[in-house]
Formats: structure tokens, C-alpha cells, sequence
């Protein structure tokens, strides 16, 4: 566990990070440095936060001169190393964006996955190439410009100048000043200012015919009828003509699913819909937090209201970057919107969670193969046992659906019926118990995983049998050389690298920290005066002297080794005899 000192930490804003021995496991952002890492001594924290906590061996940080720079700085760091207690975009990939080059002479309009601060223009992010490659080709339909590489002009003109695809800048087709005229329509088409665009292609149209001059007129006229088309395809939802971005929220089972409405001048002109995931199940507007920097950051075009699901911390900091409103709709047609948004992104979250991911899907498949199971064992249920010497016993189960935890569906049990040491009888105890519950529910598990070698498989197979006549198929997974334990007798011995063992392992590993997880709290509700009391060379005095020093019996025991030992009378030796003793 990280020891934290608050005391040489500066009142600035910045980021922290906590590591493990190899790599980080957590970074966050700091309005003040030194009052948000106070704050992981308060004892009151999340699930979550208290396994950063016990996970970490030490922590560091970053000053900034102000929050800007600071949620700047904490959006790349954890782009970059992806910690695992951080909320991650799915797949943690790069999503496309659309790039216009306005610092070129005669600038492109392309598609890229790439952020540089070079001076170009970026709208998205786009939640796949598909949707950016469709506005690329309504784009090119309607604005003729130039899609050669490179910041100069070729010498000699290509196919799309003949398939009238590119007007021609090369060759002098077309000048400077109108080519320009073509980038600053397409940035307007990109913010989705249509109907002042139709009234400027329109005059534009008009003019070149005056002149004489078909051939543009012709182009006019085409870009006129594409916008309109496209005009006609968006759906008028807001009778105020403004723009504005409306966010929807669902989560479960630590993932997450946003789905935004692009409303432009009034018009629903795009839904995007973005997944992320967390390690634990997190707060909504944490999951929101994480993204509206990710999305607004470094984009050219914020609409000046974007309408969120629920309260975020950073708001008011957010709206000072973005220059936007950014609020919570709660009467008339945008709450209507709001609520709309939310029921799209539920829909998209459970259709998600019912379709694993092509890797997970592997895992899956190749379990079913190695196990010679009927069908694919989509939900896996895993069980493990916690005590010490026989004492405060608790059971755990885990269950992972597609591949992926579903957290909401954990349970604990405290033994009831076992007394001593027998994690075998344990085993089929809490089995037993999770069975009946489920048989009453009909969500009868595909495989269930046992922790532990032939003793704890048998133990759970009979007691499986007394309550059922469903064929449940049941395997152990023992630690040492990772073997699994088939109800024939059997012993598999799969490679490391195999993603099947990988797959129980991550379930067993799961099952073990939840049920340890659930041991330390009722632990911690125990403790009590008459605990150190138990405690060899612990008197009166010391008892007295430890409780003074802290203050509270979780105070002692969230207390490092060293941090016994700086009480008077205790020392460094029978500071080691508590902290096993308590721990």
C-alpha cells in the first residue's frame, strides 16, 4: 500500500499518478494538488479509490500553472499509458477525424487519425472511418477541391480533374481567391450552416451564369442540389434553428455507452456513439468527465451549448475552455431530446455487451473446444474462498458475461454452516447457495469455474447434484502450475500464452480479490480494543497508545509497518507482530 504524506505537496493545480512497481495504475487532475491526495487519507473513499490505494507503491505528481494546462496535461498522459484504473475509450484506438489544411495555398480536405498543432482545422471525432468516408464523398460531390498530397501543387492535372471531381488549381483553372471561397463553404457545411450556404451557392450560381461562365454555373448547381438532398435527409427537431450537441448516457458492467446529437441550426444532422470502458463500475459523470475533454480538446468547431445526462465536476472549467454552455435539460423538448439520447445509448450499450469483442469471442470459442462443452460459454461464474486460520470465512462469485465482468451481478456470502479450516466444504456451502438462487431465476450459468484442485471441484460437483438435475459443467483451476481440473479427473496443462487460460485465469484472479476484498471489510467492522488485546506482547498501555495515536480502529489498520512502530513503546519488531496479526 502507497504511503502518502501530504505535507510537501504544494496547494497548485496539476496531475498525480499512482504506480505500481512496473507501471501506473491511476492518474487524476488536481485543482489543488495538495487537498485532492489529502483526501485519499479520509478513509471514505470508493471501492475503487481504496484499491488504487492498496495496489499502489507510490505516488507522484505533476504541478501546472493553472486547470487548463492541467486537464490538458492529464488527457495526454493517460492517452498514452492507458492506466488500469482510468476510464478507456473502447478498443483504446485513435478515432478519424476530417482535416482541412487552411494554411496551404490551396488547402486539403482529407481524413485522418492524427491530431498535430499545425494550424489545420479537425472535425469529429468520428466514431468510425465509414461515417468519415461518407462525408468525405457528400463533401467532394459538392465541393470540387483538390485531393493530391503534399502542401504544393502538382504540374499537370489528375483523373479526378477529368471526372470533374477537382476544378483544377494546378493548371489554373481555378484562382486563389475562389478556391479559398470552396474551403470556407466546406467548414461551413462542416458546422452544418446549410441554409446560409444554400443562399450563397445559390447568388454564386446566378452570377457565373450572368457572366457567361456554364461551366461554373454547372458546378453551382450541383453543389446546390447535393446540399439540398442532404437537407432533406436531417430532421428538424428544435424550433429555435440554434446548435447544439445533446448527450446521452448508459453504463453497466463496467462499460459505458455515449451517444451524442449533433444538432445543427436545429436540424438532427449525426448521432455518434462511442463506447468506454472502466475497470470497476464507475459514476456516471465520471465516465462523462473522462469524455467531453477527450472530444472537445483539440476539435475546430464546439457548438455553443452542449446539454449533458448529469452533473460533472469540471463544468464550469469545461465551459470556460470550450466557450460553450454546458447544462442539464430538465423541462420541454430538450429534456425530451436528453431522455432520448440516454434510451439510444441503453440500446446500444445492451447490444454491445450481447456481441464479445472478436478477441473475447476467440477466448471463448477455444474454452468451449478444450472442454468439449456443448455451447459456447458465454457466462462464466467463478468461486473462491477468504479467511484466516478458519476465522471471519467468506465466499466469493464472480461473473463474466461475453468475456467481460458483470460486476452488477457479483456476489458475497459469509460461511455459515463450516467451522475451522475446510475450504473444500466451504466451497460446496456457497455453490450451493448461488445454485438454488439461480435455479429460482432460471439464469443458469454456461461454466463454473472453481478455485482451487480436485478437493474443492468434487465438493462443489455433489453438492451441485443434491440441488439439480441440470448438467452444469463445473472445472477447478489450481494455482500451482495453473492446471485445470476436469470432473473425469482429468488434468489440463494448456500454455501460458493460451487466451482460454488466460481468460479463467483473469476469473479466478477476479474471484480471489473480491471474496479477499469482502474478508478486510468485515475485518475492519471487527476490530475492536478486545482485538489487541489477542495480539502477543500487546497490554493495556501499548492498547492505549496505539488508539490514542490514531484515533480509530481504521486508522490502525489502514497504518503501514512503519508507521506502527512510530508509536511510543511499540518499536519496529512488535510493529511487524500487529500489522500481521491485523492484516
Amino acid at each position: 500500500m502507497v504511503e502518502i504524506s501530504p505535507k510537501d505537496i504544494p496547494e497548485l493545480p496539476g496531475v498525480y499518478h499512482f504506480r505500481d512497481e512496473e507501471k501506473i495504475l491511476y492518474i487524476g487532475k488536481a485543482k489543488n494538488l495538495k487537498k485532492r491526495i489529502s483526501s485519499y487519507l479520509a478513509r471514505k473513499n470508493s471501492i475503487k479509490e481504496n484499491k488504487i490505494l492498496y495496489e499502489a507503491k507510490s505516488l507522484d505528481y505533476t504541478a501546472t500553472t493553472n486547470e487548463l494546462e492541467a486537464l490538458i496535461l492529464e488527457e495526454n498522459e493517460i492517452k498514452e499509458h492507458q492506466p488500469k484504473y482510468n476510464v478507456r475509450l473502447k478498443d483504446d484506438k485513435r478515432y478519424p477525424y476530417i482535416k482541412i489544411t487552411v494554411k496551404d495555398e490551396y488547402p486539403r480536405v482529407f481524413y485522418t487519425r492524427k491530431i498535430e498543432d499545425d494550424g489545420s482545422l479537425f472535425f469529429g471525432p468520428y466514431a468510425d472511418v465509414k461515417a468519415v468516408k461518407k462525408a468525405l464523398k457528400t463533401l467532394r460531390g459538392v465541393f470540387p477541391v483538390r485531393t493530391c498530397k503534399g502542401t504544393n501543387l502538382p504540374d499537370k492535372v489528375c483523373l479526378q480533374y477529368h471526372i470533374n471531381r477537382c476544378l483544377g488549381p494546378c493548371i489554373g483553372k481555378i484562382g486563389k481567391e475562389e478556391y479559398r471561397g470552396l474551403i470556407e463553404e466546406i467548414i461551413d457545411f462542416l458546422r452544418g450552416r446549410t441554409k446560409n450556404l444554400e443562399e450563397i451557392i445559390n447568388i454564386k450560381m446566378r452570377e457565373s451564369a450572368e457572366e457567361l461562365n456554364f461551366e461554373m454555373a454547372a458546378v453551382y448547381r450541383n453543389q446546390l442540389m447535393s446540399i439540398r438532398d442532404l437537407a432533406k435527409k436531417q430532421r428538424m427537431v428544435l424550433a429555435d434553428k440554434k446548435s447544439r450537441d445533446i448527450i446521452g448516457i448508459s453504463s453497466k458492467a463496467g462499460m459505458a455507452c455515449i451517444v451524442v446529437f449533433q444538432i445543427r441550426e436545429g436540424k438532427m444532422v449525426n448521432t455518434e456513439r462511442y463506447i468506454l470502458r472502466s475497470s470497476e463500475d464507475v459514476a456516471l459523470s465520471e465516465y462523462l468527465q473522462r469524455f467531453l475533454p477527450w472530444k472537445y480538446l483539440k476539435i475546430s468547431y464546439i457548438p455553443k451549448e452542449i446539454l449533458i445526462p448529469v452533473e460533472i465536476e469540471d463544468k464550469n472549467l469545461l465551459e470556460q475552455i470550450f466557450s460553450s454552455d454546458i447544462k442539464i435539460p430538465r423541462k420541454g423538448s430538450f429534456k425530451r431530446l436528453k431522455e432520448m439520447a440516454n434510451k439510444n445509448a441503453k440500446l446500444d450499450l445492451e447490444r454491445e455487451l450481447s456481441h464479445p469483442v472478436r478477441g473475447q469471442r476467440d477466448s471463448l470459442v477455444e474454452l468451449q473446444n478444450i472442454l468439449f462443452l456443448e455451447k459456447t460459454p458465454l457466462r462464466i461464474e467463478g468461486f473462491d474462498i477468504s479467511n484466516i486460520g478458519g476465522k471471519d470465512s467468506v465466499g466469493s462469485c464472480v461473473v463474466f458475461i461475453n468475456g467481460f465482468p458483470a460486476k452488477d451481478k457479483y456476489r458475497s456470502f459469509k460461511i455459515k454452516s463450516i467451522e475451522g479450516i475446510n475450504d473444500p466444504a466451504m466451497i460446496g456451502e456457497i455453490v450451493g447457495r448461488r445454485i438454488k438462487r439461480l435455479v429460482l431465476e432460471e439464469e443458469i450459468p454456461d461454466l463454473i469455474l472453481i478455485d482451487g484442485g480436485k478437493a474443492q471441484l468434487n465438493s462443489a460437483i455433489r453438492t451441485i447434484k443434491k440441488i439439480t438435475s441440470l448438467n452444469i459443467p463445473v472445472i477447478a483451476l489450481a494455482k500451482r502450475a495453473e492446471e485445470i481440473h476436469l470432473p473425469s479427473g482429468e488434468i489440463i496443462s494448456l500454455p501460458l500464452q493460451a487466451e482460454a487460460l488466460k481468460l479463467l485465469m483473469r476469473i479466478r484472479n477476479e474471484a480471489h480479490s473480491f471474496a479477499l476484498n469482502y474478508h478486510k471489510k468485515l475485518r475492519r467492522k471487527k476490530l475492536s480494543l478486545s482485538e489487541l488485546d489477542e495480539i502477543e506482547g500487546i497490554g493495556y498501555k501499548r492498547k492505549i497508545a496505539l488508539i490514542q495515536h490514531f484515533g480509530s480502529k481504521d486508522r490502525i489498520l489502514a497504518a503501514s509497518k512503519e508507521e506502527i512502530g512510530e508509536v511510543p513503546g511499540i518499536g519496529n519488531k512488535l510493529a511487524d507482530i500487529v500489522y500481521s496479526s491485523l492484516h
